[in-house]
């Protein structure tokens, strides 16, 4: 009889809250034992699982077309680090938190930065912002930062695909091409969807943040 063979890798998961646990900075995944590593950050648009144990979509599509690529470490973190099942940007007080975190993050040296927030709130002052922001910390890592397309090129007018629309869309077609850092378009003036009014303010009454990065 032959001997059976055996594969199995020991992959660990960390997550970073703030104290009240309503706002998740971090989800990191890193295969153990792997003399050779591969990092790679993902950048979404909002966390909404608060269970470590228990994968969501958008995660297990990270996981099961990135790990195939040969990374070992697989950071996420997020346009927004407050936990919910709807974002609503004009409910939000203020982001200086997560800006602060994104800051420190990349300075970890990540071999690739893939930036998949999505294109959902197209035209949110306070959505489009963050994006001016972050691209703004991405600007000393332009080399590394890259966006997804699908290896048959149906998808290439996209930008920033959410990982979970390309896990949907063509699983296991994932491919990896440099972000274009195009100037951001002047936003429509009429209300964005999240409740934002006219004088570009939230529901705290307080004014949309700056993009310049610190």
């Amino acid at each position: 009889m032959e001997k059976n063979v055996i594969d199995k890798f020991v992959m660990e998961r960390k997550t970073i809250f703030d104290k009240a646990r309503k706002k998740r900075f971090e989800l990191t995944f890193q295969i153990q034992g792997e003399k050779e590593q591969k990092k790679i950050l993902v950048i979404g648009l909002n966390p909404a699982s608060t269970d470590i144990k228990v994968l969501d979509t958008t995660t297990t599509f990270i996981l099961n077309n990135l790990l195939p690529m040969g990374y070992t470490t697989i950071t996420i973190c997020n346009l927004y680090a407050d936990l919910c099942k709807k974002l609503k940007p004009s409910e939000i007080a203020n982001n200086r938190e997560n800006r602060a975190y994104l800051r420190d993050v990349l300075k970890r040296k990540f071999d690739t930065i893939l930036i998949g927030f999505g294109n959902t709130f197209t035209g949110n002052k306070f959505v489009s912002e963050e994006k001016r922001y972050l691209k703004e910390l991405l600007k000393d890592y332009k080399d590394c930062s890259m966006d997804l397309v699908d290896e048959a090129g149906k998808y290439t007018r996209l930008r920033a695909t959410h990982p979970l629309m390309a896990g949907r869309y063509y699983p296991g077609q994932w491919k990896l091409r440099p972000y274009q850092f195009e100037e951001v378009k002047k936003e429509a003036k009429e209300e964005a969807p999240g409740g934002t009014d006219k004088n570009g303010e939230n529901q705290e009454h307080q004014p949309v943040v700056p993009a310049k990065a610190d």
